[in-house]
């Protein structure tokens, strides 16, 4: 086992370095085709703010030891930065929301490829949407925030009910954390649970970024609690710690 996670850990870091040498080539408008000449259209040049796709097989989270299901488009913060001035709060929302509208798109449409004027549709959409200060994820009101990171407990549905519910979590707003889930997975996960009952919010597998609150890529995926909920007294709940997990917080281990 150790011999494999040391290898995919080797696949992620190669992975990175071509990801980075192959998303900076070319950023200014162009002419893209999407099979048809009837379908070709001028480019916006928001190419450069996605990071390639991930193959099938690297879309694996070594921390929760799981292969994901669903393909997450990794957005380009330094490219993000130097356009737009988005600070690192916005940018993990960005990325989130433009994860989740492609989910629903892609769902509504039955259709796995969008095309690629629809898809620079979708990202000026919700780029306004937070610029606007309209997030998918609302931030609890309550001071006391209890972060519990589920993905060890995927396999045991009731010990993870337990956690939940328990008076130590239920002490602060509850939030599901998870490196395996994208967004509307960890949704319906939580519905499946009767979780969503709590008013639990959630932090998923897209809300992960390899760029620090810095905006300076560290090759390994993380968020930062501390800058992603300003002002909030932080506990997290795991297994074991989290390295993925940055900022200032208290980390309580659980059973």
């Amino acid at each position: 086992m150790r011999w494999l996670r040391l290898r995919l850990s080797f696949m992620w870091h190669l992975t990175f370095i071509l990801l980075f040498l192959g998303s900076c080539a070319n950023t200014e408008p162009q002419l893209v085709s999407s099979g048809t000449l009837d379908r070709a259209y001028i480019s916006s040049g928001i190419e450069k703010f996605f990071h390639v796709d991930l193959p099938h097989w690297a879309n694996f989270s070594s921390a929760g030891q799981c292969q994901r299901k669903t393909n997450i488009r990794y957005l380009h913060f330094e490219n993000l930065k130097n356009s737009y001035d988005l600070g690192y709060q916005d940018l993990i929302h960005l990325q989130n929301m433009f994860n989740r509208k492609l989910y629903a798109y892609k769902t509504s449409a039955t259709q796995d490829e969008i095309p690629l004027k629809d898809e620079s549709y979708v990202f000026y959409n919700v780029y306004q949407q937070v610029l606007g200060g309209s997030f998918d994820f609302i931030e609890p009101k309550f001071k006391k925030v209890s972060v519990v990171w589920i993905d060890p407990y995927l396999g045991d549905k009731k010990k993870l009910i337990q956690i939940i519910r328990s008076e130590r979590v239920l002490q602060g707003h509850p939030i599901l954390l998870s490196h395996c889930l994208t967004s509307y997975e960890l949704e319906e996960f939580a519905r499946s649970l009767n979780l969503d009952e709590l008013g639990v919010k959630y932090l998923s597998a897209d809300m992960f970024s390899i760029y620090g609150e810095d905006i300076i890529p560290k090759y390994r995926f993380t968020i930062n609690l501390q800058k992603f909920l300003p002002g909030k007294e932080i506990s997290v709940f795991g297994k074991t710690s989290f390295d993925a997990l940055l900022g200032d917080y208290k980390f309580i281990p659980l059973e």
